[in-house]
């Protein structure tokens, strides 16, 4: 290797890896909106609430997967995710769409129905009130 190429290997190594996920989060949100606004692609529907513990996360978690296993038959949805805090104990399931109208036939033709079979379950596990919200949504890579 030459000198400059030797150079920039030990740079790149020796940055802290949060520097360069920072970098790169940085060139990936620019794509992501326009002098218009957010662009909107996908989206998702996002519930929020919180459990009281690793053993109530998990009975949502049994609950949240029979949901998903039943909406993922739905036109348009495209996948979800799951995040736990396990400090504060917040519970937020995400459940993504390929695009807005699919996001809306979901809402219209299947939501109340879906959500109607599960949320007795989710209200039982759930300590306090439960959220839901709509989202544009992007996976940054």
């Amino acid at each position: 290797l030459d000198a400059s190429a030797m150079l920039a290997r030990t740079l790149s190594r020796s940055l802290p890896r949060a520097a360069r996920a920072a970098g790169a989060l940085r060139h990936a949100s620019r794509a992501m909106c326009t002098s218009d606004g957010v662009t909107v692609d996908m989206v998702a529907r996002m519930w929020s609430c919180k459990v009281k513990d690793d053993p109530g996360a998990h009975k949502m978690d049994l609950v949240f997967d029979r949901f998903i296993e039943e909406v993922s038959m739905v036109e348009g949805v495209t996948g979800a995710a799951r995040m736990v805090c396990k400090s504060e104990w917040d519970y937020s399931l995400i459940l993504k769409f390929e695009d807005i109208d699919s996001l809306k036939a979901y809402m219209a033709d299947h939501h109340d129905k879906v959500w109607g079979d599960f949320e007795p379950e989710v209200k039982e596990l759930a300590v306090g009130n439960i959220k839901q919200q709509n989202f544009v949504y992007d996976d940054i890579e």
